[in-house]
């Protein structure tokens, strides 16, 4: 169960980096596109928090640490 933790929240920070970085590359270069990039990006982030709880929730009913 740890590893799947782990692995969610590495997945979810390197996600949120990304886009981070997506929305601070438009910024520096093309200023009248970063409110568009600011919106996909939380459009982004929520669907792949989502998922990702999704996935961990999943994997926590299916392989607790402590038998049913």
């Amino acid at each position: 169960m740890w590893r799947v933790t782990g692995w969610a929240l590495r997945t979810w920070l390197k996600v949120t980096i990304g886009l981070g970085l997506g929305v601070l590359g438009m910024w520096m270069l093309a200023d009248r596109f970063t409110a568009a990039a600011a919106i996909c990006a939380v459009l982004v982030e929520v669907w792949a928090t989502g998922a990702l709880a999704r996935e961990w929730a999943y994997e926590a009913r299916s392989s607790w640490w402590w038998p049913r």
